[in-house]
């Protein structure tokens, strides 16, 4: 049977299979036409690194948080979101793909594919996002109570500045961000930059009296940003790129596919031993800041993000919590960034979703 690049989301198996493919032709499990093409057996050499990295277990409570056995199609598609394409793709033609691509494979026995697996990894006791956990507490609780600038539990910031180089994207000249600020009246564009020296409050990323610049990718994030209210009014300044931004993108590390993170320069194992640590990261920049906050609860976040800075890194990137899809970057160099222009909305309607 055939497979395409459509059945795929992780582009560095697209890529793959666009070099390795000899025909195009129609897809037998997206029913895409006309693409490249390759028989499931021959992606085996794709996959043997992460079939490797399975063993049958009645359980998957130390990965996926379930006392249920798990599948490996099933492990496959819940731990790397994006490997298949789910709206091409429903979950029976994912378990038929994973199986004819296992036949492939040197190693492939009929148990592995049909019962409960877990990742080796996690049996061993090398990781778990509760241990993670756990390490980003320590890290917080000590930076907070007990030791400010000379950590006694220190940081594993070699393997941290290897994972942030992987992480690494270039914003090229020309590109746009914006940033608002709540004001009844129009403000002119000098407003609209980041905050004095002298009146600069602790932020997710910047210290205290450490100004960083806070720009959106789209004008819609940076007004959920503000968490502006209805009838209220709100200045929006346009930001351009006067030179390239050198940024480290933590933007969705849960979503990369394994050949994408392959394709990055790491090692499957290494990556999955730092993925719970940057996703706690993200996780903690996204927190929308909140008048109830203590400041003392930014300095774990600070702390990283000045580690960024010095590596020599003009921004961090990361996903809004306030907005679907939307991001943000801190920027703690903006020499090359100039508010172009402004506008001036007044909020009409607000829309809100609950569970």
């Amino acid at each position: 049977m055939n497979c395409c690049t459509n059945c795929f989301d992780d582009l560095g198996l697209q890529s793959r299979i666009e070099s390795e493919s000899i025909a195009k032709g129609n897809c037998d499990f997206c029913e895409s036409k006309d693409l490249a093409v390759m028989r499931c057996e021959d992606l085996s050499t794709f996959f043997e690194v992460l079939f490797d990295m399975y063993v049958n277990n009645p359980t998957s409570i130390l990965s996926l948080k379930t006392k249920n056995p798990v599948p490996l199609y099933e492990h496959l598609l819940t731990y790397w979101p994006k490997l298949f394409n789910h709206k091409l793709l429903k979950e029976k033609d994912i378990k038929q793909l994973v199986n004819q691509i296992g036949r492939g494979w040197e190693g492939f026995n009929e148990n592995l594919f049909e019962r409960g697996v877990e990742l080796q990894i996690y049996l061993k006791g090398k990781t778990s996002d509760d241990t993670y956990s756990l390490q980003w507490e320590t890290f917080a609780q000590e930076i907070k109570n007990n030791n400010r600038f000379f950590l006694s539990e220190t940081l594993d910031l070699e393997t941290l500045e290897v994972a942030f180089n992987r992480f690494a994207k270039t914003y090229p000249t020309g590109t746009t961000f914006f940033r608002a600020r709540i004001s009844d009246i129009p403000l002119p564009k000098a407003s609209l930059g980041k905050p004095p020296k002298d009146s600069t409050t602790p932020g997710r990323a910047n210290p205290v009296g450490i100004p960083y610049l806070y720009i959106s990718d789209s004008e819609e994030t940076t007004l959920y940003e503000t968490r502006v209210s209805l009838h209220e009014s709100i200045s929006v300044g346009l930001f351009l790129l006067k030179a390239p931004l050198q940024v480290v993108s933590l933007k969705g590390i849960s979503n990369y596919g394994p050949f994408e993170i392959q394709d990055r320069g790491f090692d499957l194992e290494e990556f999955m031993l730092i993925r719970p640590y940057l996703v706690k990261l993200e996780a903690e920049l996204s927190k929308p800041v909140r008048k109830q906050d203590i400041n003392l609860d930014y300095l774990p976040t600070q702390y990283l993000c000045e580690f960024i800075k010095s590596l020599g890194f003009d921004a961090v990137e990361y996903r809004s919590a306030m907005a679907d899809d939307g991001y943000n970057l801190a920027v703690f160099n903006d020499q090359n960034i100039e508010c172009m222009s402004t506008s001036h909305y007044q909020i009409e309607g607000l829309k809100y979703n609950w569970k």
